[in-house]
């Protein structure tokens, strides 16, 4: 299924593991090729070259300051997916995923499908970089 616009996908990822972040891309364009998706991936050093698919941001090196600089250009009110680099799908029922963000993105009262963006942006103003109220893994992935 096709989507009339495309849904920013957030990586929470480091330079270190651009591998991982490589693999995470692979894995969604191998069993969902047609996904909705564009993959905005934070750096330091280790940039890229921007495809449609891809966006490269320089962003600051901890937690707190990068989740700020990939949602300083977004609307409060834009659909955006958060990706954490090293959970990456091994299988979709696409159909069936397809349907829902189609049908959520239509949908006047759904306004999301997991954390609410101003409630990510508030979160991560005040947090010291290990907060579990963005993501539970946070924490874990972070380096």
């Amino acid at each position: 299924m096709s989507f009339p616009n495309k849904i920013k996908a957030i990586v929470l990822t480091c330079d270190r593991f651009r591998a991982i972040t490589r693999h995470l891309i692979f894995k969604y364009d191998h069993l969902w090729p047609d996904h909705p998706f564009v993959f905005h991936i934070p750096y330091q050093e280790l940039g890229g070259t921007d495809t449609q698919r891809v966006k490269y941001f320089t962003s600051p090196s901890d937690i707190k300051g990068t989740v700020l600089h990939l949602l300083a250009e977004i609307d409060d009110e834009e659909w955006i997916y958060w990706c954490v680099d090293d959970k990456y799908p091994i299988e979709l029922p696409t159909d069936k995923v397809a349907s829902l963000i189609s049908h959520a993105m239509r949908s006047p009262g759904i306004d999301r499908l997991g954390p609410k963006y101003g409630f990510i942006r508030s979160c991560a103003r005040k947090c010291s970089g290990t907060c579990s109220l963005i993501c539970p893994t946070i924490s874990q992935t972070r380096r």
